[in-house]
């Protein structure tokens, strides 16, 4: 074998092992799952710092922060033993005004709520969809194109929010 054909034969081989190490990376990367009801996604993180960072993107997107409970603290007052979950609640006040000054509903939804649990290292972040809000109160007809781009809004914030947390991009 002539050294040319020795050496393609080396690139071709660290091109193809290069290509699978990359692929295996990128398929352990964690995405976004979108189904009809909420979004979900799980890191390589601490839930503590999970939380963190799902605060600060809420914060810079203009929601407010309404309320953060430990439930597994609140869990081990009562002598139950539980894994790490919290759950932080959020709303963006003036968008939320703008659906329910038309479908007080919208309440029963709000305000929006991050559950994150942590197990074996990891930290799984779920949230209900606005775009499955939006489907129940679309049956009202006083939902107004206002108040249906409120809820879009809301939607892709939240999967952004998430792809963000995915990609490591906090």
């Amino acid at each position: 074998m002539s050294a040319r054909h020795r050496f393609s034969r080396l690139t071709l081989t660290l091109i193809a092992a290069c290509s699978l190490q990359s692929a295996q990376l990128w398929a352990a990367d964690p995405t976004v799952v979108a189904t009809p009801v909420k979004y979900e996604v799980t890191v390589d993180d601490t839930l503590p710092a999970v939380q963190a960072m799902l605060i600060s993107a809420l914060e810079a997107r203009n929601y407010a922060v309404i309320n953060q409970l430990d439930v597994q603290e609140g869990l081990a007052s009562r002598g139950i033993e539980a894994h790490p979950l919290r759950l932080v609640e959020f709303c963006n006040l003036t968008r939320a005004y703008s659906i329910t000054r038309h479908v007080p509903d919208f309440e029963m939804f709000a305000p929006c709520r991050f559950a994150l649990f942590e197990q074996n290292g990891k930290t799984t972040v779920m949230v209900q969809r606005p775009a499955h809000v939006m489907s129940i109160l679309a049956q009202n007809p006083a939902l107004s194109a206002e108040g249906r781009a409120s809820l879009e809004t809301f939607d892709s914030d939240l999967k952004a929010m998430l792809t963000e947390l995915a990609s490591g991009a906090f």
